[in-house]
């Protein structure tokens, strides 16, 4: 808000309209004077009266016989007293840059200066010029009022070091991405003819742009300020100019190639690189017609001898792409004069739909009875155009010969330039790749493309293929198809026919609202004040066979709080946070307690479990040397805590066919993922109690934040085998330290960064598929736990998926996984389902980027277990009565 604004009179007559605004209304005790004298002073504005009384002593009162608009600098208004006449500075002229017309916007200028005599120089000045200006009178203020604002010219006082550090200043503006269109000036102590001034290359060092030596004169500051904006902004403005034309080269069509007067390449687009099969890299600075052209070809001649004349071309000539193919095009080639109105540079348009064109036209050589030649008026026009749809014949002579050896090519031609949209996701660029192979490819591979093209077209590309189960085990067989669609789907069962969806009875409905806990309050705690068998529990934290149940049991469930402490403390997480120990003690209370301890799996117990397995995970040697960020680290544990937060022990797919509250809230998308990360910060921020983010600036919270909820999200098994897909192609098949490795591999790549493809782990998108990975086999690591261990959660997770199963039987809704009846199912069995499907390759594509020795032999020896265990109950119940067999699951 800003006050009304005020009048002031100069010494010349001049009337200046200012707001109060203390970055723009700076008093000039020498240029200009509040009216209070006894005296009375009419100006006269055209059709406007404005008078002007005062009293010694007393504030002075302008009246206005007609309303006036204020504005501020930018359209000051002005009244000479001699000629009566009102002046209203308009908008500034536009400028051309070569065919380009660009606005010359206002000046904005920032004045770092302590208020005297020079500073206020330079504010009439401006004034004079119709420049915006501001002052601030420190570093501080300087950079803030920079950034928003951008000011195209900062004018620094270099006169005096006991006020601030010019250098210094400059440099911190230089910082800024912004700051590359603005013009730096420092203001220099004034010498007289008889001292030499000292050297300015410490102030160009700094970022300066110029120099002006202490002048106090407004018409000199004024003509400087008129010299930078044609010397400096306009061209500035300029360059940035050039920013929308390489854009608009980046996004053409048409392959373009710039070269200088010498024919060495400066610059290729996209378009170019997908027409020659060449990388901007490898052909930028490199001789375009070595390179390229075909050199003994006549048009490639005639093409180069125009250019030497310093005049247009167009024709077609060869390119010779980077398979060694030489193709034919329509190239237009258009010389950049210099001053002298020679060649400077010159730009080839080449336009590769003709080449398109070309290969069409060559299948008129194909003699085939049922093949017609194209018609002589068919013109092929450029893609995107709507004439180009009026003239598909290409699809229409694929039509009309069917099975004809053309038909394939043209098809595919055809579905290419369908394909090739301006606007591409990055399966559409595969798609356009693969039928690109397909125009050279052999006829026995075509049909192999198709079928890869065909796959990628599905919407599942991650989910696995019925095909892959087992043949001949009709058991494995419905065990897996029962585990794929309770864990995977959204929505009900495909053989639930039988459970039509119908409003529930108020008896029936169950809702899991998001119930933040009580404040929960108990005396500080201190791990060293832990009972002697907590401590000696929590001494094996960073060890896999640490006995979690063991800690359940001796901390009357609440092992979260214990182990959170101890791994919290282990990775610096509060300091990190800076955050005091008793909040962050107070947050894990919390957090616990919002556990569902009745839950047979999904406990505090289970959480307790995976943020150990995810410490330990981030203290393998990989992970540890350079992988993975500070933030990374902690991100994952805080992740691990509450990735299953107030989990009701029910599946999404039962939430959805039950249409809980959150079901309808999350639109059946990743229901509970979305709940644990929503309602875990929502607990953390709604006491200052428990807030361990409260300490943290917005620019480091917002990235921690951003982790926390994509680890939770990535525990979803809808996306299970998309995000191990995408973890093995992006960093296992590209990473030659996969797998075991000698102590000396070992100390080569302890940076843990670069692998032996050139893959770069430590590359944001890289990091997010660990992180995503990890906390995947954090979560279903049970099975690679200690035998007695794993056989503990096996029971529980059977036990949880039985009171679900009943619940579903009971409210009529479907059963998701009916194979789960408490008195049929052979959890055995269920168990190497499990590791079939989920367990197995995923831990063999983990260890082989981690090197996790120990738990594979524990997930083998689990495995065999299950397998004998599965094999007995079978085998009992073969020696039953045949007429009550035994269901098996």
């Amino acid at each position: 808000m800003g006050c009304a604004p005020s009048l002031r009179v100069s010494q010349t007559g001049i009337i200046y309209c200012r707001d109060s605004d203390e970055s723009n209304s700076h008093h000039s005790p020498g240029q200009s004077s509040n009216i209070s004298s006894q005296q009375q002073t009419t100006v006269v504005f055209p059709k406007t009266e404005v008078k002007t009384t005062g009293d010694p002593g007393a504030s002075t009162s302008i009246q206005l016989t007609q309303q006036i608009r204020f504005l501020n600098r930018r359209g000051t208004i002005e009244a000479e007293t001699q000629t009566s006449q009102l002046f209203l500075k308009g908008d500034r002229p536009s400028f051309w840059f070569g065919p380009m017309k660009l606005k010359d916007n206002p000046i904005k200028i920032l004045l770092v200066f302590e208020e005297d005599a020079q500073s206020e120089a330079f504010w009439w000045a401006a004034d004079r010029a119709n420049y915006t200006c501001n002052l601030v009178k420190n570093p501080e203020h300087a950079v803030d009022s920079y950034l928003d604002k951008r000011h195209d010219i900062i004018i620094i006082d270099n006169r005096h070091s006991n006020t601030f550090n010019a250098e210094v200043l400059c440099r911190s503006i230089r910082a800024t991405k912004q700051s590359n269109h603005t013009v730096i000036v420092a203001v220099t102590k004034q010498h007289t003819a008889d001292v030499d001034e000292p050297p300015i290359a410490s102030i160009l060092v700094a970022g300066f742009n110029s120099y002006f030596p202490e002048n106090e004169n407004i018409g000199s500051c004024y003509n400087y300020l008129q010299l930078l904006e044609s010397e400096h902004v306009r061209q500035r403005r300029k360059i940035l100019a050039t920013e929308a034309l390489f854009t608009a080269l980046e996004k053409c069509s048409d392959a373009i190639q710039i070269t200088d007067k010498e024919h060495c390449i400066q610059y290729v687009n996209p378009a170019f690189e997908k027409l020659s099969g060449f990388n901007s890299e490898e052909i930028i600075g490199k001789g375009s017609r070595d390179l390229f052209y075909n050199g003994t070809g006549e048009e490639t001649e005639q093409m180069l001898s125009q250019i030497k004349k310093s005049k247009a071309w167009e024709g077609r000539c060869g390119l010779k792409k980077r398979s060694g193919e030489v193709i034919r095009f329509r190239c237009t080639t258009t010389p950049v004069m210099d001053a002298d109105k020679r060649a400077d540079h010159v730009v080839y348009v080449k336009r590769s739909e003709d080449f398109v064109e070309s290969r069409v036209h060559s299948l008129g050589s194909l003699k085939e009875p049922d093949l017609p030649g194209l018609p002589n008026e068919a013109v092929y026009y450029r893609r995107g155009s709507v004439r180009s749809l009026y003239n598909f014949t290409g699809d229409i002579r694929s039509i009309r010969s069917e099975g004809g050896v053309a038909h394939g090519m043209l098809r595919r031609q055809s579905l290419a330039r369908i394909h090739s949209m301006t606007i591409e996701a990055p399966i559409t660029k595969v798609v356009n790749m693969i039928y690109g192979v397909q125009e050279s490819c052999p006829s026995n591979v075509a049909p192999l493309l198709d079928k890869v093209i065909e796959i990628l077209r599905s919407s599942e590309l991650y989910s696995p293929l019925n095909e892959n189960v087992r043949e001949g085990d009709e058991m494995s067989t419905e065990m897996e198809t029962e585990y794929v669609e309770g864990l995977m789907s959204r929505s009900l069962r495909k053989s639930s026919s039988a459970y039509p969806i119908l409003p529930l009875q108020e008896s029936q409905r169950k809702s899991y609202p998001m119930l933040l806990p009580s404040n929960t309050t108990s005396p500080p705690l201190s791990l060293k004040s832990a009972p002697p068998d907590v401590q000696a529990v929590l001494e094996k934290d960073d060890m896999w066979d640490i006995d979690i149940l063991e800690l359940e049991r001796l901390t009357n469930k609440k092992p979260l709080l214990y182990l959170g402490l101890k791994i919290f403390t282990r990775f610096g997480v509060s300091e990190f946070l800076t955050c005091p120990d008793k909040v962050m003690q107070t947050w894990l209370q919390r957090i616990e307690a919002s556990y569902h301890s009745t839950n047979k799996y999904h406990n505090s117990t289970h959480a307790a479990d995976v943020l150990q397995a995810t410490a330990y995970f981030l203290n393998r040697e990989r992970l540890k040397k350079g992988c993975l960020t500070k933030q990374d680290q902690v991100g994952s544990v805080l992740a691990a805590a509450i990735h299953d937060v107030d989990h009701p022990g029910r599946t999404n797919v039962f939430l959805a066919n039950a249409q809980a509250p959150l079901a309808l809230c999350y639109n059946d998308r990743a229901i509970l993922e979305n709940h644990h990360a929503a309602f875990a910060f929502k607990l953390t921020i709604a006491d200052d109690s428990c807030n361990i983010f409260k300490n943290m600036t917005r620019e480091d919270y917002k990235p921690l934040r951003d982790i926390i909820i994509d680890m939770v999200l990535a525990t979803e098994m809808t996306k299970h085998f998309e995000h191990v897909s995408k973890f093995v192609n992006s960093v296992n098949k590209h990473d030659k330290y996969s797998g075991r490795m000698s102590e000396d591999e070992h100390s080569s790549i302890q940076s843990g960064l670069c692998t032996g493809h050139n893959v770069d782990l430590s590359t944001p998108e890289n990091r997010m598929l660990i992180k995503r990975m990890l906390i995947k086999c954090a979560d279903i690591a049970n099975p690679c736990r200690p035998l007695a261990l794993c056989k503990e959660w096996a029971y529980r997770i059977a036990d949880e998926y039985f009171l679900q199963a009943e619940e579903e039987r009971e409210r009529g809704l479907p059963v998701v996984m009916p194979v789960f009846d408490r008195k049929t199912c052979n959890i055995p069995k269920s168990q190497t389902t499990f590791m079939d499907i989920f367990i197995m390759d995923t831990f063999d594509a983990w260890d082989t980027f981690a090197d996790l020795q120990d738990l594979m032999e524990n997930l083998q020896g689990n495995y065999a277990y299950w397998q004998r265990e599965a094999a007995l109950i079978t085998s009992k119940a073969e020696q039953q009565n045949h007429t009550s067999p035994l269901v098996s699951c």
